[in-house]
């Protein structure tokens, strides 16, 4: 089979070794992949995947069932989507079965394989990890994200009042479109935040120098989630202001769970989440969609800060 591969700062659709299928297991021939940051970051050499797990690009995919191991339920043909350490933009993934999730009602595969990575990434650190409740205030920097356009809307349909950070009047539209409050650009400075908190939840995708201003705009008992560092791994922190006003500081990543763990998160996801794309209150947020031929200019995209929502990569055109 072919998969992408990152090589030296750039991509290569080639010849990769197709995966056996063994018990509870499935095979999907995929149709379409999500694109997210942790593909640059592992295409530049950064962020390789966890033991075990493919060296071939890609967290997200939907596609079609084309075979079962033995102990799983699903069936040949069915349309899913699912959940990955790696190996999602190819043309089939093997994964265990309790990652699968079937594609919304409504949905094309297309919009299916750029949900699972975010919403899974949101439902687990806004709603398991700081245990967010209805009314609680939440900022979202990076607000207009894949991770931020999923975010506004699972606030919005489980009464979360969102404000977001952005980098230009557009983006804050784009947010405000899909139901936050309001928010504030990078560029004309961001100490206006301090007059539309404190925020009870922080998901923080950018660290650096964000963190003095999060312990400013925090409430008391806040909840600062660290799910990123676009703007550095380097932060001086007022661990008096931490400790006054009790916050707690989370860092978090999903790639590396293991596997039980994410089985339970997508059991979640299945019953919280997924109904709401059939029900109108959640849509995917498919903002550009590449042929997997043109991979590195989808990489170019993402990597503009520029883009709003999802970019994905359609790898089986018969498909979708």
């Amino acid at each position: 089979m072919k998969a992408l591969q990152g090589m030296e700062g750039h991509v290569e659709w080639a010849e990769y070794p197709a995966p056996a299928c063994d018990v509870g297991q499935v095979r999907i021939r995929v149709a379409a992949a999500g694109l997210n940051r942790a593909d640059l970051l592992q295409r530049a050499g950064h962020y390789p995947p966890p033991a075990g797990a493919s060296e071939a690009l890609g967290l997200e995919c939907a596609g079609v069932i084309s075979e079962v191991g033995a102990g799983v339920a699903w069936n040949v043909g069915d349309r899913v989507c699912t959940l990955l350490a790696g190996g999602g933009m190819a043309e089939e993934v093997v994964v265990d079965a309790r990652h699968v999730l079937p594609v919304p009602e409504g949905l094309s595969l297309v919009q299916a394989a750029g949900i699972l990575e975010v919403y899974a990434t949101v439902w687990l650190n806004l709603f398991q990890l700081a245990a967010l409740q209805p009314g609680q205030k939440v900022l979202l920097h990076a607000g207009a994200s894949g991770i931020g356009s999923a975010a506004i809307q699972l606030c919005k349909a489980f009464g979360n009042p969102v404000w977001v950070t952005v980098g230009s009047a557009e983006r804050l539209a784009y947010c405000e479109q899909l139901g936050a409050q309001g928010g504030v650009l990078r560029g004309e400075g961001l100490e206006a935040l301090k007059d539309l908190g404190p925020f009870d939840v922080i998901l923080d995708p950018v660290g650096g120098g964000y963190a003095d201003l999060n312990l400013q705009v925090a409430a008391q008992d806040a909840r600062w989630v660290l799910i990123g560092l676009m703007g550095g791994r380097q932060a001086q922190i007022d661990l008096g202001a931490l400790l006054g006003k009790r916050i707690q500081l989370i860092g978090s990543t999903l790639r590396s769970r293991d596997d039980a763990f994410k089985a339970e998160l997508l059991r979640e996801v299945g019953q919280q989440v997924l109904p709401l794309f059939a029900e109108g209150r959640l849509n995917p947020q498919v903002a550009m969609t590449f042929p997997i031929q043109d991979a590195e200019e989808a990489f170019a995209e993402l990597a503009s800060n520029k883009v709003t929502g999802k970019v994905v990569l359609v790898i089986d055109p018969t498909l979708v």
